[in-house]
C-alpha cells in the first residue's frame, strides 16, 4: 500500500498527518459506556466553549499590552498554560503513567517545542521558524519548513531532474522528496497555501493563548490506526495521540473475557501461555499471550532428506531439506545413472534414447543404442560463433565448442574514434580517455574508450554542510547538498529539560526554560546561593550581602565581591600588536570602604552630621563662619574654620576675616540703592541717584531723584508719574480717550464726543450724530423726494421691459410669415410638375388627378399646424 494512502487524503500541511499507534488517552473515565450519551459531541461542545473563552481572554490581553515585557525578538510563551488547556480532555494520558506510548511522547514533544522560541528550525535555510511566518509540515516526519523555502527546494530539485531526463522522457512527471525523511510527493502536491495544522483555516493569525500556526479549533482528524474515531485535541503539530475512547476488547489469545479498555490500547495481553498449535503441527506455542501469528517452532528433530539417504537433526519448523548427493539410480536403459541432486519421484527416461542428431544438427538417427554416440556428418558445421561480424563456423561437423572466430576484419573501438584490423573474436578498445563531465558536473569521466554512457561519479562529495560540522557523504552531485539530518540536544544546566534541534543550531538556539531549582554549589564564601531556577551556562554573580567584619568593626554591607569580572589592559609587546589589549579576569576584590554612619561635628561647631566610617573626622561644613566682626554690622565671611582667640562663641577670633564690606544698613522704604560709604555706624545720607519711571500711558520715561520719590506720598507719586500728554488708549467704541495721561482705566464710551455721519437708506440724505447717539440707534429716514425718485426709477424699468417684449413678438411674426410664403411656393411648383405628366386615358387621368389634388392639401395642413405650434412656443417664452 502506498504511504500516502496510509496517511490519508488531502493536500496541505494539516491533513492526513495523524498516524498513531495503540495507546491510551485521558479525558474519559471507565464509567463511560456505549449506551451513554455521545462523548464526542460533549467533548466538542467543551472545546468550543474553551476556544471562545480563550479568544476573549486573548483580545483583552492584547489590549492591555501586558502579555510580553521582554526586549527580545520572540519571548517564550506560557507553555504550561497552553498545554494544560490543550490536553485537559486527555487527563493522565500524556502526563501520567499511561504516557509510555511513542506517539503520546512524540505529540507532547512537538507541542512543547512549538511553544519554545527558536526550537523549530527550517532544514532548508537553517534558521529558526518564527511564530508568525508561513510554514509547511511534512506528512511523514512532521518536520516544519518555511513555505517559501520548501517551494524553492521543490523548484530546484525538479529543474535538475528535468535537465537530465527531458531528452528521453519529455512528459515524465518528476516527484520530489522531503528534505528530512525523503518522503515522496508527486509534482502537483507542491504546497501553495499557508494553512493550520488541521487544514481548516488558511493564513491562521497568531494567538498567544494557542499553539503557534494553529487555528484553535478541534483537530477532528481520523486517528491511526484506523478505529473510526477522531482526534479531540485542539489544532496541534505532530502526530495525533492514541484514541482515548473506551471499548470492549478481548486479549490476543482470546482466553480472557472482554474488558473495557481505551480504544488506542484495545489490544492487550492477558499474560497466560498462548498454547496455539504451531506450523509444525506437533508442538504448541509456549509464549505468553502475544500479538500476531506465533513464532516458528523452536524444537529440533531427526529428519531425513528428500531422497532418504541421510538424516540430520533439524528445526521442527523446516522439515523438508535436500542433501548434496546425486541420485545415481539406474535409468530405464539399465546403463546410465540419474545425475539429478536429491529429488523425489521417478528419475525419468534416459536422455540418450530416442531420436538423436549429430553435433551440427543436420542428420538424425533412431537406431543407435544409448551407449553409442551419434557419428559426425561430413557437412560443414555452420553454427554461428556469436562474434562481432556474425561469422559461422567453417569446420566439419564436430563435437565440442567451435572455438574463437579468427577472421581478420577492420573493427572500430567502442568510442568510435579509432579503427584497426584484428581477429573478430577480440575486442578492440583504444587508449583515448573520455573528456566528458560526469553527472556531478565536477569530475571528468577519464574512462578509456568510453561509449558515451559515462557512469555516475563514485567520489564522495565531501563538501561542508550548512551545519559547518559534518561533510556530505553522498556521491558527488550537482547543486546544493542535502541538509544535515543529524540532530543535537540542547538542555538546561541540570539536563532535565531539553529540546531537539538540527545539527549546527546548538549555539544559536535559545535553551529551554527549566523550572527546577539550580543545583550548582556556591563558589564564594557564602555557604549556599540564593534560590533560583535552573539555567543555561554559569550562574550569575552572587548578590547576597558580603557581611565580612572589617577593621573598623562594622560588617561589609556591599554585595558579594568574591567573583568580580575585572578588565585589565595589557601593554603591547611589540610594534606589530595593538597599543593596548584588554583582558577580563574573575578576581576577588577587597571590601569597599566602610560607609557606616559615624556622628561628627564641623570645625566651626555649626552642625553635627553622620559621615561614612572611612571619612569620620572633623570637617568643613561649607557654611560661612558667621561670627560678628568688630564693626558690629557684618559677620566673618570665611568658610567654616577653627576660631582662635575668642572667648565668646558669637564673636570673631584672631584668624577671622577683617570687615571690607560696604555699608549694609537698611535703606528707606522704596530705595533700591546701597550706601556709597564704607561700613559705618552713623545714619546714611539721603540717596542722590535718579530712578527711571514710565508715565501712566507708558509712552514717556521720566527721571526722578530716589530721595524725592521715596519721601513723596501716594497722591504726589501719581502727579509725578503723569507726562501731561493726551491718553493714547482706544475706547470700546474704537475712538481714543480724550483725557490727559492718567492712571487706571479710561472712561466708558458714553463720554465719547466724537461725531459720526449717518445716511438714509437711499444714500441721499445725511446727518451728524455724537458717538453715544449712534450707539443708541440714531437713524436718518427717507423723505417724499426720495420716494418720488424711487417711483420714477421703477416706471422706467417697466417701460424698458415692455418694449423688449414687443420687439421680440414683432420678430417672431416676421419669421412666421416668411415660413408660410416659402411653404406655399413649394406646394405650387410640385402641383404644376405633376399635372404636366398626365396621360390621355380617362381612367388613369382621374386617378392621377385625385392623387395630385390630395397631396397639396396635406402639405398645407401640416404647414399650418407647424406655424401654430411655433407661435405657441414663442408666446410661452
Amino acid at each position: 500500500m502506498d504511504a500516502r494512502q496510509l496517511i490519508g487524503p488531502g493536500k496541505g500541511r494539516g491533513k492526513g498527518r495523524g498516524r498513531s499507534n495503540s495507546g491510551q488517552m485521558g479525558g474519559y473515565d471507565g464509567r463511560h459506556t456505549s449506551s451513554s450519551m455521545s462523548t464526542n459531541a460533549k467533548a466538542s461542545a467543551i472545546f468550543e466553549n474553551t476556544r471562545i473563552l480563550h479568544a476573549q481572554a486573548s483580545q483583552q490581553a492584547m489590549k492591555n499590552q501586558d502579555m510580553y515585557e521582554s526586549s527580545s525578538e520572540e519571548d517564550d510563551l506560557d507553555e504550561d498554560q497552553i498545554l494544560s488547556q490543550l490536553m485537559k480532555n486527555y487527563k493522565g494520558t500524556l502526563n501520567g503513567s499511561d504516557a509510555d506510548d511513542n506517539n503520546s511522547i512524540s505529540t507532547r514533544q512537538y507541542l512543547y517545542e512549538s511553544c519554545q522560541s527558536g526550537a523549530i528550525t527550517c532544514l532548508v535555510c537553517i534558521s529558526s521558524v518564527k511564530r508568525q511566518e508561513a510554514i509547511w509540515n511534512c506528512y511523514g516526519c512532521f518536520a516544519t519548513f518555511h513555505l517559501s523555502c520548501i517551494q524553492r527546494w521543490i523548484r530546484e530539485g525538479i529543474a535538475r531532474k528535468s535537465v537530465l531526463s527531458d531528452e528521453h522522457f519529455p512528459n515524465k512527471e518528476h516527484p520530489w522528496y522531503c528534505p528530512k525523511c525523503r518522503f515522496e510527493y508527486k509534482q502537483h502536491e507542491c504546497p501553495t497555501r499557508y494553512i493550520c495544522y488541521c487544514g481548516k483555516v488558511e493564513d491562521p493569525q497568531f494567538d498567544p493563548w494557542l499553539v503557534p500556526h494553529s487555528c484553535g479549533a478541534t483537530c477532528e482528524r481520523l486517528l491511526r490506526p484506523t478505529c473510526g474515531h477522531k482526534c479531540l485535541l485542539l489544532c496541534h503539530p505532530g502526530p495525533c495521540p492514541p484514541c482515548p475512547k473506551m471499548v470492549k476488547t478481548s486479549c490476543y489469545c482470546g482466553k480472557k473475557p472482554q474488558t473495557v479498555r481505551r480504544c488506542g490500547a484495545a489490544s492487550w495481553s492477558c499474560g497466560q501461555q498462548c498454547t496455539k498449535l504451531l506450523s509444525c503441527g506437533k508442538h504448541n506455542c509456549k509464549d505468553n499471550c502475544h500479538e500476531g501469528i506465533c513464532a516458528t517452532c523452536p524444537h529440533t528433530s531427526l529428519q531425513s532428506c528428500t531422497c532418504g539417504k541421510h538424516k540430520e537433526e533439524r528445526p521442527c519448523s523446516d522439515p523438508r531439506w535436500k542433501c548434496s548427493d546425486e541420485c545415481n539410480k539406474l535409468l530405464s536403459c539399465g546403463i546410465h545413472k540419474c545425475d539429478k541432486v536429491c529429488h523425489t519421484g521417478n528419475c525419468g527416461n534416459c536422455p540418450r534414447s530416442g531420436w538423436r542428431t549429430c553435433p551440427c544438427g543436420k542428420s538424425n538417427t533412431n537406431d543407435l543404442p544409448c551407449s553409442e554416440d551419434v557419428p559426425t556428418c561430413n557437412d560443414t558445421c555452420g553454427k554461428s560463433r556469436g562474434c562481432y561480424g556474425g561469422h559461422k563456423c567453417t569446420r566439419r561437423c564436430h563435437y565440442g565448442s567451435c572455438g574463437p572466430c579468427s577472421v581478420v576484419i577492420e573493427k572500430q573501438c567502442r568510442c568510435g574514434k579509432r579503427k584497426k584490423e584484428m581477429p573478430c573474436h577480440k575486442e578492440f578498445t583504444c587508449d583515448m580517455k573520455c573528456q566528458k563531465m560526469r553527472d556531478c558536473g565536477n569530475h571528468q569521466c577519464k574512462r578509456k574508450c568510453c561509449e558515451g554512457d559515462c557512469p555516475r561519479c563514485e567520489q564522495v562529495c565531501g563538501r561542508m554542510l550548512q551545519c559547518k560540522r559534518h561533510k556530505c557523504q553522498s556521491n558527488c552531485h550537482r547543486g546544493p547538498c542535502y541538509p544535515c539530518i543529524l540532530t543535537s540536544r540542547v538542555t538546561c544546566n541540570c539536563g532535565s529539560t531539553g529540546i531537539t534541534v538540527v545539527c549546527g543550531k546548538e549555539k544559536t538556539t535559545k535553551p529551554p526554560r527549566c523550572k527546577k531549582p539550580c543545583k550548582i554549589p556556591s563558589s564564594c564564601h557564602h555557604p549556599t546561593r540564593r534560590p533560583h531556577n535552573c539555567h543555561f551556562g554559569p550562574c550569575k554573580r552572587c548578590t547576597q550581602v558580603c557581611s565580612i567584619v572589617m577593621k573598623c568593626g562594622h560588617s561589609c554591607p556591599a554585595d558579594c565581591h568574591d567573583e568580580v569580572l575585572v578588565k585589565n589592559e595589557v601593554k603591547a609587546a611589540g610594534p606589530w600588536e595593538l597599543p593596548y589589549q584588554s583582558e577580563t579576569t574573575i578576581k576577588c576584590i577587597p571590601c569597599p570602604p566602610c560607609k557606616s554612619p559615624v556622628p561628627k561635628v564641623c570645625l566651626g561647631d555649626h552642625e553635627r552630621s553622620n559621615l561614612p566610617c572611612f571619612e569620620a573626622r572633623r570637617y568643613c561644613c561649607g557654611r560661612k563662619c558667621g561670627r560678628l566682626l568688630k564693626c558690629g554690622n557684618h559677620t566673618c565671611s570665611l568658610l567654616c574654620h577653627t576660631v582662635e582667640g575668642s572667648l565668646d562663641q558669637k564673636m570673631a577670633g584672631k584668624n577671622c576675616a577683617a570687615c571690607e564690606e560696604p555699608c549694609t544698613k537698611p535703606r528707606p522704604e522704596g530705595c533700591i540703592h546701597s550706601c556709597s560709604q564704607p561700613c559705618h555706624s552713623n545714619p546714611c545720607e539721603p540717596c542722590k541717584k535718579r530712578i527711571r519711571k514710565r508715565c501712566h500711558c507708558g509712552l514717556v520715561i521720566l527721571h526722578h531723584l530716589c530721595s524725592e520719590w521715596t519721601a513723596a506720598d501716594d497722591l504726589t507719586k501719581l502727579e509725578i508719574e503723569s507726562c501731561g500728554n493726551n491718553c493714547p488708549k482706544p475706547l470700546s467704541c474704537d475712538h481714543y480717550c480724550t483725557k490727559l495721561c492718567h492712571p487706571g482705566p479710561c472712561p466708558g464710551p458714553e463720554t465719547c464726543t466724537k461725531k459720526m455721519i449717518i445716511k438714509c437708506p437711499c444714500k441721499r440724505r445725511k446727518k451728524d450724530f455724537v458717538c453715544p447717539e449712534v450707539r443708541n440707534g440714531a437713524k436718518v429716514e427717507c423723505d417724499s423726494v426720495c420716494e418720488e425718485i424711487k417711483a420714477k426709477s421703477n416706471a422706467e424699468k417697466e417701460e424698458k421691459l415692455r418694449q423688449k417684449k414687443d420687439e421680440e413678438a414683432r420678430i417672431r411674426q416676421i419669421e412666421l410669415e416668411k415660413f408660410d410664403r416659402r411653404m406655399q411656393k413649394t406646394s405650387k411648383s410640385r402641383r404644376r410638375r405633376k399635372l404636366s405628366d398626365q396621360v390621355d386615358d380617362d381612367s388613369n387621368s382621374s386617378i392621377i388627378r385625385n392623387k395630385y389634388f390630395q397631396i397639396p392639401m396635406f402639405l398645407i395642413v401640416i404647414s399650418v399646424l407647424v406655424a401654430f405650434a411655433y407661435n405657441l412656443v414663442l408666446q410661452s417664452k
